[in-house]
């Protein structure tokens, strides 16, 4: 019962430091990111736009939410590491199709190995044939128990936006997610095959809130994993 006293406490505290800097501090408490490396990841970018549907291209999307999370992470005292700033990828001249594509996901992976980031945070976002499916989805590697409670607590915030389709957060076996070798989580934003909800992906608006419930999703698991040490 303490310990549940303790992490609401302490969980409240830590959503307040989003809006401070974060060398400053709640009630003593301070934010559970301050001074840790993040690495965000814009999925796709250069000749690789990812889905496009009704001239939005999923890469652009990407690209957007991701220097926005940056943002509000850094708020949070986090040291934001971005794979990309820019509509390029990390592939080389002279590979093509899947050999290029492998090596632009192992030299993201490796930008998370050199700056020893404690996780690994993936946008991109859906597409299906139907027009109907929406929601944002996180997914997660199988045999990772940190990256199912990673994706379960940004899963959990995206969930309480107002009016989104509630989804529960999935496994997949994506490289990034199999070879992270840290908390991985590859976040579906939402579908842009659904034509209100790529209007809805690339406003401002929206992909502020979204940003806002993904880093309180981290931040949680952030307190939970210093519970668990503890």
């Amino acid at each position: 019962m303490l310990k549940r006293i303790f992490f609401t406490t302490l969980f409240l505290a830590c959503i307040c430091l989003i809006c401070i800097p974060a060398e400053m501090a709640i009630s003593g408490v301070a934010s559970p990111l301050a001074g840790q490396f993040v690495v965000v990841d814009p999925g796709h970018g250069g000749y690789d736009p990812g889905a496009v549907r009704g001239g939005v291209l999923e890469k652009e999307i990407n690209l957007q939410i991701a220097l926005k999370l940056k943002k509000y992470l850094e708020e949070t005292g986090a040291r934001v590491i971005l794979t990309r700033c820019g509509d390029y990828n990390l592939a080389v001249a002279g590979l093509h199709k899947r050999e290029a594509h492998r090596y632009d996901l192992s030299k993201r992976l490796e930008m998370m190995r050199q700056s020893n980031a404690c996780l690994f945070v993936s946008i991109h976002a859906n597409c299906m044939y139907s027009r109907t499916s929406g929601g944002p989805e996180v997914f997660y590697h199988q045999q990772s128990e940190d990256g199912k409670m990673l994706a379960e607590c940004i899963q959990e915030e995206l969930r309480s936006i107002p009016g989104v389709r509630k989804r529960l957060c999935k496994t997949s076996n994506y490289y990034v997610l199999h070879n992270a070798g840290k908390p991985a989580v590859l976040v579906e934003v939402g579908f842009i095959s659904n034509p209100s909800e790529r209007k809805r992906l690339t406003g401002d608006e929206y992909q502020n809130l979204l940003c806002q419930r993904i880093s309180w999703g981290i931040m949680k698991f952030r307190v939970l994993q210093q519970l668990e040490s503890r």
